[in-house]
């Protein structure tokens, strides 16, 4: 989404306008999902995608003759995806429906978009507030969903800018770098916490990867919105695996993963209980992470671990 703001800042900075339209709601079929977004700017270039196919190029002509409009206001629209001739047909016939904010951004709203930028740039919370008097960033709630909208004729569309979407790895051997780059495929905040030098497993990150240092012991710690992350520990011992989990039982992590055979994972349990952990807090431990799909090598375990996440998120 960063690159997606920046795009739409410099086009605005370069004099253009834009037509954004946003994915509010969708119904299940839908190809378009909530928060996917869709620029065209008026010297026809687009970025981003709403769910492609013939409502996609319906909308990116019907994008090019409003932005040659002065009087075009903004709005909440929805598609439904069947093979009907009425107005709001979408061309699509997978079934489903999904709700569009079609708006306008010109040179008044820059100012908003770097503001926009910044926030994503230092990962930090806020709302973009979309009405028919225009867009404005506030203050984000995360007790809230990151997209909400009211329709009528006082309609309001709420956009929070935090990636609730979010992963800590614990350690970077071939596994823990294979889900970190998994992870980012599928659009999470990755954070990895690996303190070992020189692991090339760690330079062939995603720049986009936080990469953090300290002490397995201490993996827990300066984590961000704890309670929207999934935790996965892959060190390369089991002794580092009980530093880690332990340091993570601290925290509200939803999710906490390891890796592990039964021998190990039973080595662990009572390493952990030794330490003075309860049963309890071993019932939050999912061992072994990731779905039973007999995978064995780095990617598979990754593509297991990514699947079970997805299936778990709210």
């Amino acid at each position: 989404m960063l690159s997606f703001w920046i795009k739409a800042q410099d086009k605005l900075q370069s004099g253009c306008r834009l037509f954004l339209a946003l994915v509010v709601d969708h119904s299940k079929g839908s190809p378009g999902t909530k928060q996917a977004a869709l620029l065209v700017s008026d010297d026809d270039e687009h970025f981003g995608t709403i769910g492609g196919g013939a409502m996609e190029l319906d909308l990116l002509d019907e994008a090019k003759r409003l932005l040659a409009l002065d009087s075009f206001k903004p709005h909440l629209e929805t598609l439904m995806h069947r093979s009907t001739e009425d107005g709001n047909a979408s061309g699509l016939y997978c079934g489903g429906s999904q709700t569009l904010l079609k708006i306008i951004l010109r040179q008044g709203n820059l100012p908003v978009v770097k503001e926009v930028v910044n926030c994503l740039e230092k990962d930090k919370t806020g709302s973009l507030i979309f009405s028919p008097t225009g867009v404005q960033l506030t203050e984000e709630n995360l007790s809230k969903p990151s997209i909400s909208s009211v329709s009528g004729e006082n309609w309001m569309v709420e956009w929070g800018l935090l990636n609730r979407k979010r992963v800590l790895v614990v350690g970077c051997g071939h596994c823990g770098s294979a889900l970190a780059k998994q992870m980012d495929l599928l659009g999470y905040h990755v954070v990895v916490n690996e303190p070992r030098e020189d692991l090339n497993t760690v330079q062939e990150l995603s720049s986009r990867t936080v990469v953090r240092s300290f002490p397995y012991d201490k993996a827990g710690s300066g984590i961000e919105h704890a309670a929207l992350t999934f935790a996965l520990v892959m060190t390369p011992s089991y002794p580092d695996d009980v530093d880690a989990l332990s340091s993570l039982l601290s925290l509200p992590f939803p999710y906490i993963g390891v890796m592990g055979s039964s021998a190990k994972l039973n080595l662990i349990k009572k390493a952990l209980l030794a330490k003075g952990h309860s049963d309890s807090d071993w019932s939050r431990i999912i061992a072994p992470a990731g779905l039973a799909i007999d995978s064995d090598t780095p990617q598979e375990i990754a593509v297991s671990v990514a699947a079970q996440i997805l299936k778990e998120m709210p």
